[in-house]
């Protein structure tokens, strides 16, 4: 005789099973959960099967309460609404780490909070992004074009981009809204630059000097200006970068060594923007006013 744990557990692989090992049953609740209730014959025009295939698929759903039926129009039950709105997160989640394996499976995800890391089916498509490891500072140029026209750049850099001083001025330039996360080691290397005593040496090379010059200045008018907010996140951090703007959210993770990777991800949908803004939040509500940790410019 089966125990009743048994006879638990055989139902919950039933009802699992139910849903999805058919195709046709899967794809039958998506279409009542997203379209609604659908006749007989809007079914067969939806999955173009003859109706004998499809009647007994009808049944099994309505045996388990997840469909119901009533003169001839097919609708989910409360229940079936409620767990195929699941199943679709499921599904969705199952889709974005199938579409991007190798990227999921190599880096290390420590780095996002784990009620984003649960919703990270938000992200919908997404393209990954490859650089050349012999040019490491490289920028993609449709990165490029989209900060340059959006209207507030929310930044969180734990790696020092020696072009980073440039980027921000353009943005101030343009008067663009942005903020800025920097990690204490990236603020003591700008400091640094700052005030490097290289800018004393005598060099033949008067191009060169005027470049020096223009970079350091760059990098005090950045520190100093009320129109760029710059905080300061102190927590030891393997290096994660990510920028999100109005137009286009950009990731990149460490690998599971704590080692950069010639890999990003990069979206423009509004759902992975307002997936990425969350993230950044997450690191702003943790993070301090850089003028707390600056020493005289």
């Amino acid at each position: 005789m089966k125990s009743k744990a048994y006879i638990r557990v055989e139902t919950k692989l039933s009802l699992l099973n139910t849903i999805f090992l058919s195709e046709k049953r899967k794809n039958l609740l998506l279409l009542l959960k997203e379209k609604g209730p659908k006749s007989s014959e809007d079914i067969k025009d939806v999955f173009d099967f003859p109706w004998k295939s499809i009647t007994p698929q009808i049944k099994k759903l309505i045996d388990w309460g997840l469909v119901l039926e009533d003169e001839g129009m097919y609708t989910l039950s409360d229940m079936g609404a409620a767990i195929v709105t699941n199943m679709q997160f499921f599904l969705n989640t199952l889709s974005i780490y199938e579409e991007n394996l190798d990227f999921w499976g190599e880096h290390d995800l420590s780095s996002i909070p784990f009620h984003l890391l649960t919703r990270v089916r938000e992200l919908g498509h997404i393209n990954i992004l490859e650089r050349n490891l012999s040019n490491v500072f490289w920028v993609p140029e449709e990165l490029m074009n989209n900060l340059v026209d959006s209207k507030r750049i929310m930044s969180f850099v734990s790696v020092f981009h020696p072009s980073s001083p440039f980027l921000y001025s353009e943005y101030m330039e343009k008067g663009i809204e942005s903020t800025a996360i920097i990690t204490k080691s990236v603020l003591d290397i700008l400091q640094t630059e700052s005030n490097s005593e290289l800018l004393h040496i005598k060099m033949n090379n008067s191009i060169l000097n005027r470049a020096l010059i223009e970079y350091k200045q760059k990098i005090k008018n950045i520190l100093s200006s009320k129109a760029s907010n710059f905080l300061v996140y102190e927590v030891d951090l393997n290096p994660m970068s990510m920028i999100v703007t109005d137009k286009i959210f950009l990731l990149a993770l460490p690998d599971k060594k704590g080692r950069l990777t010639s890999k990003f991800l990069i979206s423009s949908e509004p759902q992975a923007l307002k997936w990425g803004e969350e993230l950044f939040m997450y690191y702003k509500e943790r993070s301090k006013p850089a003028t707390a940790f600056l020493s005289a410019l």
